[in-house]
């Protein structure tokens, strides 16, 4: 029985001592880290005079995401270490190949100063014998953590295999607080001058080897106030640091976003519980500060890019280009792949490329990156900006070179290289030419010589060409029928000369040729024309080829032709029986009236059938002269007509 007792107390010991360390609060990327000095305040002339003190040993944990109260901060289970002294930061264990996160800092034994870290192995604290060479170690990321000399801001890069190695001293930060520097997993590490005592504050961000990556302009529109300088931290795209609560003594933190360009701290939390001045009589008061912020290298957003630049990036087409990848958040080990539109050629897996590159190309690199901290490890660039044109001579044809005026016509180009070139014509006014595609709309054109240009595009490593096709736009032949003999009827013959413009060489064919028998081809002709309207057309064709054409009309009136006998027989021997008025046209005839010579009314009649038979009433009229009157109208002409005619028996 007493066995199976110690047995089981054994077990208990043994699992509340593996809960213990099990349960460590390491540090996680959700939070910032700070540690815990005693301070003692004393107002005097309305000036608060800060006497720093001793560390307590305490570890707090702030989750920023969640509002300040009793709870948060919490104070964390792991303790400092003894001989503690500042430099809080977080990093993996150098060259241990464990990547969780733990704790460094700077402890002091025996006034040496040296590194130590918490080993989340052993859940202990472990002295590495190294000297940071600065009290403020700040910065872990990437295997190596950064310390700050902050009196003139010389930074100093350890890796794990000895002392602290001085790396650079940063311009402009002498003085200046916070005392800090946080670093992301790239190993770029950050400094914060927030208070600008000597120089206009700012945010930098630099390289493992000390180079100048980014830039900001800090704006502080609230003049908040850092009293202490515990240090800063960035979570995600929030930057923070400790400052006084305005219109108190009270400590809490300051933020802000990281915009390219300029950050403004215009936002603060409350009282942090650990930082609320306690009132101890006389204007003295009590105070627990931060002397250190610390945040995690994988809570700062990297971002892995890639951009590709050309040499030359202007060029003709068939020309070797190197092209060069430019990355960030690659991390130890980043792999390349290179791409013509779109297809990935083989081999082509280093940071430069050379490929003798065409028209229409387009070359793009894919990054995958190492690093764990990115969270896309895949990135696409965008292809690179090059301006590649044919270089080729120039082709320009059209199928003819010459064209008459008035001829609505277009024509387009039968041959032009290489294609995306610039059409022009000079002189520029009279004809149309499209500046496109080279399509020529001779609609109104202007009688002249022109001279087409095609350019090709070019750049300033490839000079554009040019070609160019003449072209002509001759005067066409004036073709006008002119009318020389002005005949209106039949009565005055049914022959007419016409002529049109004479042109030297020219042709002419006059239309339709029954009117013309055998002269048509001259530009002056005799037709026969018949009664009525006739269409005559005229076609000129000069030496150049160029034709015209005229029409008109020939109109002839059908001729009146009568006669009036001054005697007739009316003796019924069928010849000269009748008087009246004679003709082969239609005569419309209105009055026909005859007179004895006393005047008297011997015959009246109307109509185209009048005549008088030389008789009264049925009797024969005595032989003599008699008068006559006569109206009628002939071919729409109105006749009046008076005269006498013997009777003979």
């Amino acid at each position: 029985m007493k066995k199976t007792f110690y047995t089981i107390i054994l077990f208990l010991l043994y699992f509340f001592s593996f809960s213990s360390s099990s349960r460590a609060q390491l540090p996680t990327c959700v939070n910032i880290y700070y540690d815990d000095y005693d301070a003692a305040l004393t107002s005097i002339f309305g000036s608060v005079i800060p006497f720093i003190g001793n560390p307590t040993g305490k570890l707090y944990s702030y989750d920023p995401t969640v509002t300040v109260s009793s709870a948060n901060p919490s104070l964390n289970s792991i303790s400092l270490p003894p001989g503690y002294i500042g430099g809080l930061t977080i990093s993996e264990v150098l060259n241990s190949g464990n990547s969780t996160p733990t704790f460094y800092c700077v402890t002091d034994t025996n006034a040496i100063i040296q590194y130590s870290y918490y080993d989340p192995t052993t859940s202990s604290w472990v002295n590495t014998g190294h000297d940071p060479a600065a009290l403020n170690i700040a910065a872990g990321g990437n295997g190596n953590v950064y310390s700050l000399d902050g009196a003139d801001g010389t930074v100093y890069k350890y890796d794990g295999t000895g002392n602290a190695t001085l790396l650079i001293q940063v311009p402009g930060f002498m003085n200046e607080g916070p005392y800090d520097l946080i670093a992301d997993c790239e190993g770029d590490w950050y400094i914060l001058n927030f208070t600008g005592m000597n120089t206009p504050p700012f945010l930098r961000k630099y390289s493992p080897a000390g180079v100048l990556l980014e830039s900001w302009t800090v704006s502080n529109p609230n003049n908040y106030e850092m009293r202490f300088g515990g240090g800063f931290a960035i979570v995600n795209n929030t930057i923070y640091t400790d400052v006084i609560i305005p219109g108190t003594n009270d400590i809490g933190m300051a933020y802000a976003t990281l915009t390219p360009g300029n950050i403004t701290f215009n936002n603060i939390t409350a009282s942090f519980p650990t930082g609320t001045a306690v009132p101890v009589g006389g204007g003295n008061f009590t105070q627990s500060i931060f002397a250190d912020l610390g945040s995690c290298a994988g809570a700062i957003p990297t971002i892995a890019s890639i951009a590709v630049t050309a040499n030359p990036d202007a060029l003709c087409a068939g020309t070797s280009v190197t092209y060069n990848a430019m990355i960030t958040g690659g991390g130890n080990s980043p792999q390349y792949q290179w791409f013509i539109n779109g297809t990935a050629t083989p081999g082509a897996t280093s940071p430069m490329f050379t490929h003798i590159t065409g028209l229409n190309e387009q070359i793009s690199c894919q990054l995958t990156s190492s690093s764990l901290c990115v969270p896309e490890q895949i990135i696409m660039s965008d292809p690179a900006v090059i301006d590649v044109v044919d270089g080729s001579t120039p082709l320009l044809n059209y199928a003819i070179d010459k064209i008459c005026n008035r001829e609505a016509i277009h024509i387009e180009p039968i041959t032009f290289t290489p294609k995306g070139g610039t059409f022009n014509v000079s002189p520029s006014n009279g004809l149309n030419v499209n500046t496109t595609n080279g399509s020529i709309d001779f609609t109104n054109a202007a009688v002249g010589n022109y001279t087409i240009s095609y350019t090709t595009k070019g750049n300033r490593n490839c000079p554009s060409k040019t070609d160019t096709a003449s072209m002509v736009v001759l005067a066409s032949p004036i073709a006008e029928i002119k009318q020389l003999d002005q005949v209106k009827s039949l009565c005055e013959g049914s022959t007419i000369r016409l002529a049109t413009q004479h042109y030297p060489n020219a042709t002419y064919h006059w239309w339709p040729q029954r009117f013309f028998e055998d002269n048509f081809f001259e530009n002056e002709v005799s037709g026969q024309f018949p009664e009525g309207t006739s269409t005559i057309s005229v076609f000129v064709k000069d030496e150049n080829g160029c034709v015209s054409r005229d029409t008109t009309t020939v109109k002839l009136a059908p001729c009146c032709k009568f006669d009036i006998p001054n005697a007739f027989t009316p003796n019924g021997d069928g010849r000269n029986d009748y008087f009246g008025p004679v003709s082969q046209t239609d005569l419309k005839i209105i009055n026909f009236s005859i007179y004895n010579r006393w005047g008297k009314l011997v015959y009246k009649s109307f109509g185209s059938k009048a005549n008088w038979d030389g008789k009264l009433d049925g009797k024969d009229m005595a032989q003599g002269i008699y008068n006559y009157m006569i109206e009628m109208y002939c071919n729409g002409e109105r006749y009046s007509i008076k005269g006498d005619v013997t009777l003979l028996r």
